[in-house]
């Protein structure tokens, strides 16, 4: 009788996490029509959350092939973007400072490695603002999903910062 006692016991303390993590997802869980939708660009008019495009400038440092190629496609993709508009305007914007190397110095044409500071200006005057940073590695066959990546985690970071734009 003890050890059908204690092996009872036994498998309750084994089963006790699983039955309380079972337990608490099952009221995490809610309809999916209650769960809020993450959007990022309205679907009727194909304009921003944020409600206007958010100024951005690109300044680049580098001179391998595929940074390059990234730089390039960066700003011409803002031209063209609802959500970004590319301006090296002395006002108040975001700036992307985009560092490139090759990868391999002896074979500076198969990759390139790319760092990425986010930071705010007020005007020329004026100390930067740090906002964020990203690193990376991009090759000449990547170069458009690379800048897909960039956009997105830009236009996250900026939804977070875009009060600083207001006067």
């Amino acid at each position: 009788m003890k050890r059908v006692a204690m092996c009872v016991l036994c498998i309750v303390f084994i089963l006790m996490p699983y039955m309380t993590l079972a337990d608490s997802n099952a009221s995490n869980l809610k309809p999916a029509q209650d769960q809020p939708r993450p959007q990022s660009v309205d679907e009727k008019n194909g304009t921003s959350v944020i409600g206007t495009k958010l100024p951005l400038d690109i300044i680049s440092t580098g001179s391998d092939q595929s940074g390059t190629l990234l730089s390039y496609k960066l700003k011409e993709e803002l031209m063209a973007s609802k959500l970004f508009t590319l301006t090296a305007a002395e006002k108040k914007k975001f700036v992307l400072h985009l560092q490139t190397q090759p990868e391999f110095s002896d074979r500076p044409s198969i990759a390139s490695i790319y760092s990425i500071a986010l930071v705010y200006q007020e005007d020329s005057g004026t100390l930067t603002y740090y906002l964020s940073q990203l690193q990376g590695q991009v090759h000449a066959d990547g170069v458009a999903a690379e800048m897909q990546k960039i956009l997105e985690w830009t236009y996250s970071k900026l939804k977070r910062y875009h009060y600083l734009l207001s006067d």
